[in-house]
């Protein structure tokens, strides 16, 4: 990602003893309705532990990648069960993996999507090794672990319970896992959906990572948050140009002043304006979860965002304020070789996050009425509209339905997300994405991803498989 009841209480590697591959033992136990009373959640969990462990110990920190190697393991598991693997080379040591679990074909195909690569991590940061795959503590430790090879996870052990039960499938479920998206996807999901959209013609469905199941400071959950669009990302460049000259003898109007006092106009601005209508509803829908005052700023999104005590309250919440509003970041500052030499360019780069439906010519130009200096160059970096997916389906039903069984009177509800991820790529093909992990984690836990000591709770974990194979088996199994 892009910035991303306890079935066992007490899990230990000397518990993992089972055979991995096709003929895994599957045992009797009555859990739930009778759908899934030929399901051992407790084998799955812990197989699943298991291969996230192994999975964990693999680098694949990008840069620079070395993504195959990780490719290679989840088709290695695919083919111990039965299932043929497709590795499609996106670049030296560099891949996807591709495999599908045929159905009638009834329906159309259900895609689960994760990417094999990770942020780095500096291991002397750590309490515990990045790259070991531990359970410590009853944690699951490594770099991945919530940033996504552990929902990957999850997908491939939901997908292999499935088969293993012969369950009759209306909907194939397509396994993909990309190289690359930490930094953009252009080797990962971009470059499949562009070289082999052939692959997802028959898809309408994708899940992928993204918001979690939302909790209060009791720990209980307030909602589940399932993340229908993301903001969409713009980067753009500031270039001040100017006479050089020695700096004993200063030039007011030299680039880097320029640049100075245009930056310090723009970060001052809060919120930057341009606000897309198309996000309101939503937020107004979320509303209906929260205690309160959050409860009246997510219901009181206005147009103009004039009120100025509405906007200072929401400042205060990165989370809630990078939701409601487009942001602007200075993140990258270049400029001069020497100390005593004024240069004669400078530049500066913004990383800016818009709402879905604001329409980036419209932003650039909000930005220039700002910083009202037209001698200063605009560029654009980089722009991907993430899109928006219907909230009206068969997928989101099932979400619905396993949120009911699972925590009695906890709503679901669609979210846009500050963050950006792949599912941007597929949105392009027609299909419809979401990004919705089903685990309460802990904000210490979520802020581990892209920082240090990442891990998740076994426990957390399992119930997430749980869950997860019951929202899988609700969207795919022929009725």
């Amino acid at each position: 990602m892009r910035v991303r009841g306890s079935i066992i209480s007490t899990l230990t590697l000397a518990m993992f003893v089972f055979v991995l591959g096709a003929n895994a033992a599957v045992h009797v136990q009555r859990i739930g309705t009778p759908k899934e009373a030929a399901v051992d959640f407790d084998s799955a969990a812990q197989e699943a532990t298991k291969m996230l462990c192994q999975y964990l110990k693999i680098d694949t920190t990008v840069p620079p990648g070395n993504e195959k190697l990780g490719a290679e393991y989840l088709a290695s598991v695919l083919k111990q069960n039965g299932i043929e693997a497709q590795l499609y080379e996106t670049a030296p040591n560099r891949s996807c993996v591709y495999a599908r679990l045929k159905g009638t074909g009834k329906k159309k195909a259900v895609v689960l999507l994760n990417h094999i690569d990770v942020v780095p991590a500096v291991a002397a940061d750590w309490k515990h090794p990045p790259f070991a795959g531990e359970i410590i503590d009853n944690d699951i430790w490594g770099r991945g672990a919530l940033d996504m090879k552990g929902f990957g996870i999850i997908e491939l052990e939901a997908m292999l319970m499935l088969k293993r039960q012969g369950v009759k499938l209306d909907r194939d479920i397509i396994f993909l896992g990309t190289p690359d998206e930490e930094v953009g996807g252009d080797f990962g999901a971009r470059w499949i959906t562009e070289k082999h959209p052939e692959l997802f013609k028959d898809a309408e469905f994708l899940i992928n990572e993204g918001s979690h199941i939302i909790t209060g400071s009791d720990g209980k959950p307030k909602f589940w948050g399932v993340n229908f669009s993301e903001k969409n990302v713009l980067w753009l460049k500031l270039t001040s140009t100017g006479r050089a000259g020695h700096a004993s003898m200063p030039i007011k109007d030299s680039a880097t002043n320029r640049l100075a006092r245009a930056l310090e106009k723009l970060v001052s601005v809060y919120p930057m304006q341009v606000r897309s209508p198309q996000v309101v509803p939503d937020l107004k829908k979320i509303s209906e979860t929260k205690p309160e005052p959050l409860k009246g700023y997510y219901a009181g999104v206005v147009e103009d965002m004039k009120d100025e005590s509405y906007i200072s309250s929401i400042e205060n919440d990165l989370m809630l304020s990078s939701m409601l509003v487009n942001t602007a970041s200075l993140t990258v500052l270049k400029a001069g070789y020497k100390t005593n030499v004024i240069p004669g360019e400078a530049s500066a780069e913004i990383d800016c996050r818009l709402l879905p439906g604001v329409e980036k010519d419209d932003f650039i130009a909000h930005v220039q009425k700002i910083i009202a200096d037209p001698t200063i160059k605009i560029s654009v970096l980089e722009w991907n509209v993430a899109g928006a997916s219907d909230i009206q389906t068969d997928m989101l039903n099932a979400i619905k339905k396993v949120a009911a069984e699972e925590s009695p009177g906890t709503p679901v509800r669609p979210v846009v997300v500050p963050w950006f991820t792949d599912s941007h790529w597929f949105r392009k093909l027609g299909l419809t994405c979401y990004g919705f992990e089903p685990f309460e984690v802990k904000p210490e836990l979520l802020a581990s991803m892209h920082g240090i000591d990442e891990r998740i709770p076994v426990s957390v974990y399992s119930t997430g498989l749980r869950r997860f194979y019951k929202i899988l088996r609700e969207t795919v199994e022929a009725k």
